[in-house]
């Protein structure tokens, strides 16, 4: 849909004849329009990544309940009248948490939970300069003017804690021991 609104605003840019005034004085637009690109790239590598890691995810609870299915065929009647629902409970997570530790621990999944971590933290980017690029764009603070800023407080308030204590401390040390001790 934004590739689509991109091409409409581009056409009636063109016909306006502003297109060549447009992208001659503004080479932002150029770069925004590569990250609009590289962060749809991006968001549409994460659904097939997370489907593959969905499907494989979901494994272990099917043949947790294929194997619960078998051990309770398997009970006679008479034993299923008289079971208990903590056992049976105790029987379910017993098998689940086997078939979910096997899964965990298997290489399928580790590169189908790897692959999807790796196409989320690069739609993560994607997003970050995009937001940066529109702040930049618009004139407003980006989350790095942000954490700057948050540093050089936090260096400034150190400051200003270790300046309040130097002179307490030298009038401290000045005092002789019993009144300081005295002191509360």
């Amino acid at each position: 849909m934004l590739l689509r609104m991109t091409e409409i605003w581009r056409n009636n840019m063109e016909q306006a004849g502003e297109v060549e005034k447009l992208w001659s004085n503004s080479m932002p637009m150029w770069n925004l329009d590569r990250q609009v690109y590289a962060l749809m790239a991006a968001w549409m590598d994460v659904g097939p990544r997370m489907a593959a890691y969905h499907a494989i995810a979901s494994m272990p609870w099917n043949r947790a309940y294929k194997r619960y299915s078998a051990t309770l065929a398997d009970t006679k009647e008479e034993d299923a009248k008289g079971s208990d629902w903590r056992k049976a409970f105790e029987a379910w997570r017993a098998i689940a948490n086997e078939e979910l530790i096997s899964n965990f621990r298997s290489q399928d999944f580790l590169v189908a939970q790897r692959e999807l971590l790796r196409a989320a933290l690069d739609l993560r980017t994607r997003q970050q300069e995009m937001a940066d690029s529109v702040g930049k764009l618009f004139g407003v603070p980006t989350q790095q003017d942000f954490d700057e800023l948050t540093r050089q407080m936090t260096e400034l308030r150190r400051e200003l804690r270790a300046s309040t204590r130097a002179p307490r401390h030298a009038a401290e040390a000045a005092l002789p021991d019993n009144q300081a001790r005295d002191e509360p």
